[in-house]
């Protein structure tokens, strides 16, 4: 039988993509899905606490409400300091998760430890810890990552993705390049991730996240 109409349809997208440093066009993907009935997935695991100006992520710096997002992911791994991750959902979703996933079903929990970490960086973030702490870390973020990317483009390099994004992809081109790059970076104190795309002929970036440099070096860039 061909040609009959999907009954469900799911579209994934991520806040902020971690090999191109873009970020969706959330707005948009929400109001195709919401015309054609379409679900919404959206990974935040590079976005939350990186992006917004309370740190909500993808779908507070674009306006969106979590409402219209069907299912919200993230990690505790970034942003938190932590491990593990999570999903959100509706109440029948979570209760379905819970009883089909095996990762919920046979994984091991997390560790007190390791709740009380991503907890207190919570409120850091949301500034319940009665400091201005995390507005400040994210504005400085936003600020250093955008002074960053203006930088290495007026040397000439070619840096994917959007401003506003903490992920940098430098393009080098050339695979036998990158590892010695990344040496002679770390040398002069620039902490890079590198990586080559196999399926991409000679399509070698290395990544750069803000946090690969102090806020307080700009007069050494």
């Amino acid at each position: 039988r061909t040609r009959r109409p999907w009954g469900k349809i799911m579209v994934v997208v991520e806040g902020i993509y971690s090999m191109e440093g873009e970020y969706c066009d959330l707005s948009n993907v929400v109001r195709v899905c919401k015309k054609y009935g379409a679900y919404v997935y959206l990974d935040e695991a590079h976005s939350i606490g990186a992006m917004g100006p309370t740190g909500r992520g993808c779908s507070e710096y674009c306006g969106v409400d979590t409402a219209d997002i069907d299912i919200m992911m993230g990690t505790f791994t970034k942003s938190f300091g932590g491990m593990g991750g999570y999903i959100a959902g509706s109440r029948d979703l979570i209760a379905y998760l819970r009883r089909r996933c095996a990762g919920s079903v046979y994984h091991n929990s997390l560790s007190p430890v390791v709740c009380q970490q991503v907890i207190s960086s919570f409120k850091v973030v949301m500034g319940e810890d009665g400091t201005n702490i995390g507005k400040q870390k994210i504005q400085a973020l936003r600020d250093n990552s955008n002074y960053m990317r203006m930088r290495l483009q007026e040397m000439g390099l070619t840096v994917l993705g959007h401003f506003d994004s903490p992920i940098m992809p430098v393009m080098l081109y050339n695979p036998t390049k990158i590892a010695a790059f990344s040496r002679e970076c770390y040398k002069r104190g620039l902490d890079l991730q590198w990586s080559s795309l196999a399926f991409l002929r000679y399509q070698s970036s290395l990544r750069v996240p803000d946090s690969a440099f102090p806020p307080d070096t700009r007069e050494n860039s």
